[in-house]
């Protein structure tokens, strides 16, 4: 099984199973966030604020103080090199594990706005294919 888990080739495939993950961390929290589990409660928090949070104040501040607010975007990048230099493994998986963490931010916050959307209407959701 972790055989098939990990011989994703496309990135889409790798988008679809991180909104799915993101799905599955608003729900576990959802089911689990309060005291004393506060299961996926922290990670679920990173989601929004590196997803969602931090795109509406950069966008934000662009548009009122460009070209200075557009440095707001320069914290990616900054990110993604803070957990490359931390990281354990070879430089290069380093830099791949660093850029796909950051980059995966994205589709984990609409995993969680999926979720949060289709229990506002009352809905479940449909299994999250990747392959």
């Amino acid at each position: 099984m972790t055989l098939h888990d990990a011989a994703m080739t496309k990135f889409g495939q790798w988008w679809k199973r991180m909104l799915r993950s993101g799905y599955a961390m608003a729900e576990g929290t959802f089911l689990h966030g309060a005291p004393p589990e506060r299961h996926k409660v922290k990670e679920s928090r990173r989601a929004w604020l590196w997803g969602l949070g931090i795109p509406v104040v950069a966008i934000t501040t662009s548009v009122l103080f460009w070209p200075l607010g557009a440095a707001a975007f320069a914290i990616y990048p900054l990110q993604a090199v803070r957990l490359a230099i931390r990281g354990k493994r070879s430089l290069r998986e380093n830099w791949l594990h660093a850029a796909f963490l950051v980059i995966g931010k994205f589709p984990e916050m609409l995993g969680q706005l999926r979720f949060f959307i289709l229990l506002c209407l009352g809905r479940k959701s449909r299994l999250i294919e990747y392959k």
